[in-house]
């Protein structure tokens, strides 16, 4: 999915919520906004997702702060949180097997996705008592778009899987998750971006999870970029996207991209994990509000 003109309004909202969160001055906030909106107003016909645009937005906020981890506190908040609800997410799994338990660990995966710092998603006031309940809340609000069984029988088939994860709190569940392929002898691929914009998930962020020891090999994804970046992704991305069986994303800004440039990977299923938080991608689907969504997207082309 590409830009469309109502992006701009959540581009908008997006940046005034994170400067008022982190409570700069009057002429802070004046200077960047208009940058923000001097980039706007050059490059909103430009023909990209929309995720390429809030990145760069989010990399002026950085640049005029000086601030490599901007919102290192909420990020903090949501992986604390997080690991010890999926620890005991994992516990109440050890009883399930096959479909069931990848049903199970599958659903949590998508609720956690609810950990979006944007104002599109929990926000920039989420806070610390109310992290578990917004996961909980999403995952006992159940699936908008179920097409799991269907997922769960075509990973399972595969050699490769690259699992490609999205905001910093989920990725207690994404181990969960991962764990399911890798013993099973799937070689999975986690890429990781270089550094952090608003929520997503980082390098050392998996390392602190302890990503690696589920035996999935994790890789550079590129640079700080909301969701993967097919203008700025890494070659061991790219080499891994397109030797896989299976590409599992998370998070909204991973659908935009894969929705758009998936079908280079002709060999390939995409399936996507997340909550659908923008009328124009709920509409995708078929739902008229937010959503929560397991959807394949594409299927590999048949010879």
């Amino acid at each position: 999915m590409k830009f469309v003109p109502q992006c701009l309004s959540c581009f908008i909202d997006d940046i005034i919520g994170a400067l008022e969160m982190l409570g700069l001055s009057q002429t802070q906030t004046t200077s960047i906004l208009q940058e923000v909106m001097l980039y706007l107003s050059t490059h909103v016909g430009d023909d990209v997702p929309p995720s390429y645009l809030i990145t760069d937005l989010h990399r002026i906020i950085k640049r005029h702060l000086g601030m490599a981890v901007p919102f290192s506190g909420l990020r903090q908040a949501c992986l604390e949180a997080g690991t010890v609800l999926a620890a005991s997410v994992g516990a109440e799994a050890g009883s399930l097997s096959g479909l069931d338990k990848f049903r199970f660990l599958a659903r949590w995966a998508v609720a956690s996705n609810s950990l979006d710092f944007r104002t599109a998603g929990a926000g920039y006031a989420l806070s610390t008592p109310s992290i578990v309940t917004t996961i909980r809340d999403y995952f006992d609000a159940g699936l908008t778009i179920d097409e799991m069984d269907d997922m769960y029988r075509t990973a399972i088939a595969a050699k490769r899987i690259v699992y490609v994860p999205d905001n910093v709190g989920e990725l207690p569940f994404d181990k969960l998750l991962i764990a399911i392929f890798t013993a099973l002898g799937i070689h999975v691929t986690v890429p990781m971006r270089g550094g952090p914009i608003t929520s997503d998930a980082v390098m050392a962020d998996a390392e602190r999870v302890g990503i690696h020891d589920t035996g999935a090999e994790v890789i550079l994804a590129g640079p700080d970029t909301l969701g993967i970046s097919f203008k700025e992704m890494s070659p061991e991305l790219s080499a891994a996207l397109s030797r896989s069986d299976v590409i599992i994303a998370k998070g909204q800004a991973n659908y935009y991209v894969l929705s758009e440039y998936g079908d280079q990977f002709a060999n390939a299923t995409i399936a996507c994990l997340f909550t659908a938080k923008c009328s124009h991608v709920w509409k995708q689907f078929g739902c008229t509000e937010k959503a929560s969504i397991a959807a394949i997207i594409k299927e590999p082309k048949r010879a």
